[in-house]
């Protein structure tokens, strides 16, 4: 909708300059806001506000001189109005707005130009394998797997990664923690450690692959015909703890996709952190670091300059016993992301690690990367209840709900929209009643009821015999009802909601202007007939529902959410 305003009002700044009447030795951005009041028009802009000081004239002197050289040959314009200070209100044509419903159906519709094949990398969700997804992890997947099915949208060559914590004390723990549910599983009476994962999720685990385990440790021992289990798990439980914790990691890990899956979120590579090791990933990164002088000693430790570029202080990389930190694994992720070349790095990270940003962004520019090309996007935590209650326990771990619990309860999609209503770095409140409640209390059934809707009306008008024209060739005038033009204007304006969301990496920016279109949609729907009135206005007024379901696609589709064709509550065509 704006990008259109946008060439005619520099053609007018163009225009005004040639003719004397502005300087314009520069120009400022050309920002639209949609006013609250639609008696101020259907755009405003403030770039006479913006000019004054270069043009040292009075805001409205150069909103005039804008409006007198204003050439509007396509007729996309009704009216330009100035406003207070200097503010242009421009009011839009009953053509603009039939055009904008025309282009709804084009199979580019909404998608903005912003990535023109520009490579980026999207690392988000990287939970520990050491217990199941909880709907801290399940905010995280979603977020960033809209990210990028919005960047992938507007341009971008989109890589998804999960990056695999699989080394250090959190695997270890869950190493002990496994080796202890083995034991009971056997019929030992032992306890689990008192740092360890006490959650039923790994005790199910080890009696469904206890047969398997023990063979294995068997194997590995050189014991294959053991008839003690239990001794076999003490005389060689540093084996046996071995074997049981990377089984219980590889396990965890693929409950994890399976869970992804079941929300639609989509992973190309997983990177292992014991991979990075193994494979010098690491080590070269700091051989990097240490070459041009960024790595030092002190108190048997070793340090990277990070304060040099612009962190509060120097990190370290290597403890005094020689054990090298995460810090230092995320160094060489980083720097392995950066060898593969991508013009763009995106971190979707819990907001407990704040303090990591500066850090790894230095690490960055330390190894000669762009640190303005790194970005993260953090998630803040939710707060799940159910009808206003907090709901705390979960069934599977004895401490927290599980992703999949909420899946079970509420279906993906409304686990998706309800993780998605909100910007990553605000806390999130899931009311899991309210997710499951099939009413227009819940803004995600509201959203597909209006598409299950235009679906059903559209059923009826084919029992009757009555075809859904093409947007192009319906009488569009015939849509004058405040109410239509209301579905109208949010109508248009989605592609600038969707550039926006693209540019600021805020699906949510989308998710709640579909909630504005389908109850603009709901009130036109009860208060203006479809089928039942005469012909010209029925076929307008099914090409209009034919540019909400259209939309309503597009925008359900860049959420990962389905847009059905029925709902459980079938509406009644009118």
């Amino acid at each position: 909708m704006r990008h259109r305003l946008e060439g005619l009002l520099l053609q007018a700044l163009h225009r005004a300059r040639e003719a004397g009447a502005l300087a314009l030795s520069s120009v400022p951005p050309l920002i639209f806001e949609v006013p609250k009041d639609t008696a101020f028009g259907d755009l405003a802009s403030t770039v006479a506000l913006g000019l004054a000081r270069v043009e040292k004239k009075p805001p409205r002197a150069i909103a005039e001189a804008i409006i007198a050289h204003l050439d509007d040959p396509s007729g996309l314009l009704a009216g330009v109005e100035i406003a207070g200070p200097g503010y242009l209100n421009f009011r839009l044509s009953q053509r603009f707005w039939a055009e904008s419903l025309v282009e709804t159906q084009a199979d580019d519709f909404g998608r903005p130009d912003l990535g023109r094949g520009r490579r980026v990398l999207v690392e988000f969700v990287s939970a520990n394998p050491t217990g199941p997804l909880h709907v801290g992890h399940g905010r995280g997947a979603v977020l960033g797997d809209a990210v990028a099915r919005l960047l992938a949208f507007a341009g971008w060559d989109v890589t998804r990664e999960y990056y695999v914590n699989d080394t250090g004390k959190q695997v270890e723990t869950l190493a002990r923690s496994a080796y202890a549910r083995l034991l009971q599983a056997c019929g030992a009476d032992e306890a689990v450690p008192e740092d360890g994962y006490p959650g039923d999720y790994l005790r199910d685990l080890m009696i469904e692959h206890r047969a398997s385990l023990l063979a294995e440790i068997a194997a590995a021992v050189g014991e294959p015909g053991a008839a003690d289990p239990v001794a076999l798990l003490r005389r060689h439980a540093d084996e046996a703890r071995a074997v049981a914790g990377r089984r219980a990691a590889a396990w965890l890990l693929e409950a994890i996709k399976v869970d992804m899956g079941a929300l639609a979120v989509a992973v190309d590579h997983f990177v292992s952190e014991r991979a990075l090791h193994k494979e010098q990933v690491v080590g070269r990164a700091l051989a990097a670091l240490t070459a041009r002088g960024f790595i030092y000693d002190q108190d048997g430790a070793r340090w990277f300059r990070s304060a040099q570029f612009g962190d509060e202080k120097d990190r370290v990389v290597q403890r005094s016993s020689g054990e090298l930190t995460y810090f230092a694994a995320d160094i060489g992720y980083h720097a392995e992301k950066l060898r593969r070349g991508y013009d763009e790095l995106i971190d979707v990270w819990g907001a407990d690690h704040h303090g990591y940003i500066a850090r790894v962004a230095a690490s960055i520019a330390a190894l000669g990367g762009d640190a303005a090309k790194f970005q993260v996007i953090l998630v803040q935590l939710v707060r799940l209840t159910r009808g206003g209650e907090p709901v705390r326990m979960g069934k599977r771990t004895g401490e927290f709900v599980t992703l999949r619990e909420v899946i079970d309860e509420v279906g993906p999609d409304a686990t998706r929209f309800f993780f998605l209503l909100r910007k990553g770095d605000s806390q999130l409140e899931f009311d899991l009643a309210l997710a499951a409640k099939q009413s227009s209390e819940n803004p995600v059934f509201y959203v597909q009821y209006a598409h299950a809707r235009i679906c059903t009306v559209f059923a009826k008008a084919a029992a009757v015999g009555v075809a859904v024209p093409e947007v192009a060739a319906a009488p569009l005038e015939r849509l004058v009802e405040v109410e239509e033009q209301e579905v109208v204007t949010l109508l248009a304006q989605f592609p600038d909601v969707v550039e926006d969301a693209a540019r600021e990496r805020e699906p949510h920016r989308i998710a709640f202007h579909l909630i504005e279109i389908a109850a603009a949609f709901h009130r036109c729907y009860n208060r203006h007939r479809i089928l039942g009135v005469e012909p010209g206005l029925r076929d307008a007024r099914l090409a209009l529902a034919r540019a909400v379901r259209r939309v309503l696609q597009i925008g359900l589709g860049l959420l990962g959410v389905a847009a059905p064709e029925s709902m459980a509550r079938a509406p009644e065509a009118t």
